[in-house]
């Protein structure tokens, strides 16, 4: 794969289709993926899985696409939170299961050592 970049003509009548590669080869599914949803919102949840402070809900952001395990909140003062749910120290997933329970992530760390 070269760095080649696609124009789309404007002109329909003009236009021509992408070459077969770029639907066949994971290089440009993995930049398209990295162009399209790092420069764009993206829905994550409904706030009904964290409806009371405290609660906390892990889940797999766009499973079997981005696959970015990330974990869902909401704090004490009522404010949703959206964070990773891997260690950067050891890349172990913090937490698994929704919980309603106060878990500090040294506490998760400790378990899994």
């Amino acid at each position: 794969m070269n760095n080649q970049k696609f124009e789309i003509n404007s002109d329909i009548s003009s236009a021509e289709t992408l070459p077969a590669e770029f639907y066949t080869d994971d290089r440009y599914f993995e930049i398209s993926k990295a162009k399209i949803f790092s420069r764009s919102w993206q829905y994550i949840h409904d706030t009904e899985y964290v409806k009371a402070p405290g609660q906390i809900f892990p889940f797999t952001f766009l499973e079997k696409f981005l696959d970015t395990p990330l974990i869902f909140s909401r704090d004490k003062n009522d404010r949703l939170h959206c964070l990773s749910n891997v260690c950067t120290h050891r890349g172990n997933i913090l937490i698994e299961g929704n919980r309603t329970e106060k878990i500090y992530p040294l506490q998760v760390s400790r378990k899994k050592i």
